[in-house]
């Protein structure tokens, strides 16, 4: 004996397998044009403008220096990549504009695409000397960020500073370029000798 369902039920089953079938089909269509497709082709990160023996200088609105970039070989990366600059040597200027206030030496650099940031890369070395007028010192670190329109430069890798009286040793460093002020944040160690009179 065989049991016949009625036409009804048969419709649903008929349909729903129809509803099946057509996903699936479409499916298979998204599946084979996906695997068409050629990819985007990945832009290209070669540099758009080399430059040798570059030298920038930031003038303030009343035409004098704030600071001066120099390095010997400097690439512009295509899009919002930045710059990259070979051993950046970055001088700061007292608002005079004629005393230097600070040097900043690397071994490679990084400006951001909207100039707002630099990253000081490797072995990094800021300088006061003392014709800046104030005491001189001397801090020798790693990969610091340079904001340069708020004269302020930072580094979590371990530093040292060298002052005419001691020494100080520190794990972490913030710098306000325009004024005398240096903090060390972590694991400070060092000592110092007031100058005899």
């Amino acid at each position: 004996m065989v049991m016949r369902l009625p036409e009804q039920v048969q419709g649903w089953f008929y349909l729903a397998g129809l509803l099946l079938l057509t996903g699936l089909s479409y499916g298979l269509l998204r599946w084979v044009e996906s695997s068409m497709q050629t990819p985007a082709p990945a832009e290209s990160q070669a540099p758009v403008l080399i430059v040798e023996q570059f030298r920038a200088v930031r003038m303030s609105m009343a035409g004098l220096r704030e600071y001066v970039v120099e390095a010997p070989l400097l690439r512009q990366l295509p899009s919002q990549l930045g710059t990259q600059i070979e051993r950046p040597v970055l001088d700061w200027y007292q608002p005079d504009g004629q005393t230097r206030e600070w040097q900043l030496r690397a071994a490679q650099g990084w400006v951001a695409a909207d100039q707002k940031t630099i990253r000081l890369e490797g072995d990094v070395v800021m300088l006061r000397t003392a014709d800046s007028g104030k005491p001189p010192v001397e801090v020798t670190t790693r990969d610091v960020l340079v904001r340069p329109a708020d004269r302020y430069a930072e580094t979590a890798a371990p530093a040292r500073a060298i002052t005419p009286g001691g020494e100080l040793r520190a794990v972490g460093v913030r710098a306000y370029l325009d004024r005398e002020q240096l903090e060390l944040l972590s694991e400070v160690r060092g000592y110092y000798e007031p100058s005899k009179r």
